[in-house]
This record gives structure tokens, C-alpha cells and sequence, in this order.
């Protein structure tokens, strides 16, 4: 049985655990990010934003924090839990993250995403560090709850990929040997492959949490 984690679900989650504000927060931030990272306005225009942006970093600095608060509430969001393995390349309160669709089944995922222009390399194509960090963490997904660090990630670049375009990642974990567990997937625009990843990863011995 499938699980579809999209824009309604997460809205629905948010509201039901009382992060609807916050994940508002993301979404302004990230269409900041969007806008800023094309932008052509004088100085003057740009001058008055980082006034507003400075203003709202001081409101925030003003409130107590907690390190990796947002990373531990993620879960929150899409049922996985505190350890949720959806991070800085794939979470919804990570204001870099793009809105992906999730659709979980078993020990295999589907991932759909656009980037944008935050997220551009080459002219008109996304940075493969975004490839490789959004695998890391989709494969991440598929591994039934269980932390394991990775050890090794082979990313395989097969084709240049777009921005402004609906990607699809597809993950699957291939077999566990012990504390390992292999794990493969892919990226697709449409037909055409993109890139292929292979990664191991550990169950550690001891947990730092």
C-alpha cells in the first residue's frame, strides 16, 4: 500500500501539530531565496530588503533556540517521526528544500520535485551537489526507520538535468547484510535517466543521541 506525502498532507499535518506558522515561515523564506537569486533591483531596493531581512533574523535571534530543532520536528510533518531521515535537501521546513511529493511503499520511494533558481549550476541546469545530497537522503527513506550512517555514495551523472521541470527520484533498498544496507536509486526527467546513485550504509554501534 502506497503513501502519498504531498502539499495537502503536509499542510494537514502542520495544522494538526501546530506548525502551521512555521512551515508559513519556510515559504516566505524560500520564495525570498527564489526571487533574490534572479533579481535585478537597484541597490536602493536591495538595501531596503536587507533592512527587512536584518529586522526578522533579530526578531528570531531574540527567542531562545535549540540546534537542529528543525531537523528533530520534521518528522512532525510527514509520520516518519524525530529521526526523519528527509533533511536540508528534502525536508519542508528547510527553506532551501524545494516541495517535493513523497510516495512511500515499503522499502521503496518516489520522489517529484521542480528546482528553481537557487538551486542552478551550469546555466539552465541544477547543481549536481543537489543531486548527490537529495539522494543521500532519499535513500535514507527506504531503509524502515533504522539509523544508519552512510559510509559510501556513488553518484553515476548520466545526463544534464533541468531546473523549472518535474524530476522524479526513485529509491529502493536492494538487500541488508548485518548492520549494512545497500541501497540504490535513481533520477529521471520524464524518460531520460539523469543520474543513478549506489550507497552503504551503517548501523552504528552507539548513537550520539
Amino acid at each position: 500500500m502506497n503513501e502519498i506525502i504531498d502539499s495537502a498532507e503536509i499542510e494537514a499535518r502542520a495544522s494538526a501539530h501546530g506548525l502551521g506558522t512555521r512551515l508559513a515561515l519556510a515559504r516566505s523564506i524560500r520564495s525570498l531565496l527564489d526571487e533574490f537569486s534572479c533579481s535585478m533591483a537597484p541597490d536602493d531596493v536591495l538595501a531596503e530588503a536587507a533592512a527587512s531581512v536584518g529586522r526578522a533574523v533579530q526578531l528570531l535571534a531574540d527567542q531562545p533556540g535549540k540546534p537542529a530543532y528543525v531537523r528533530s520536528i520534521e518528522g512532525a510533518l510527514t509520520g516518519m517521526g524525530t529521526l526523519s531521515e528527509l533533511g536540508p535537501f528534502t525536508g519542508r521546513l528547510h527553506p532551501l528544500t524545494p516541495p517535493f511529493k513523497l510516495i512511500l511503499s515499503g522499502d521503496r520511494a518516489e520522489a517529484y520535485t521542480t528546482y528553481s533558481h537557487p538551486h542552478e549550476g551550469a546555466p539552465g541546469l541544477l547543481q549536481g551537489g543537489f543531486i548527490a545530497a537529495t539522494f543521500d537522503e532519499l535513500l535514507g527513506v527506504v531503509q524502515s526507520g533504522v539509523v544508519r550512517l552512510t559510509v559510501d555514495l556513488q553518484i553515476s551523472y548520466r545526463a544534464p538535468t533541468p531546473l523549472y521541470k518535474e524530476l522524479r527520484y526513485t529509491t529502493w533498498l536492494d538487500k541488508i547484510d548485518g548492520r549494512k544496507a545497500y541501497v540504490n536509486g535513481t533520477l529521471h526527467d520524464g524518460d531520460r535517466l539523469c543520474a543513478e546513485a549506489r550507497g552503504l550504509f551503517v548501523e552504528p554501534r552507539t548513537l550520539p543521541f
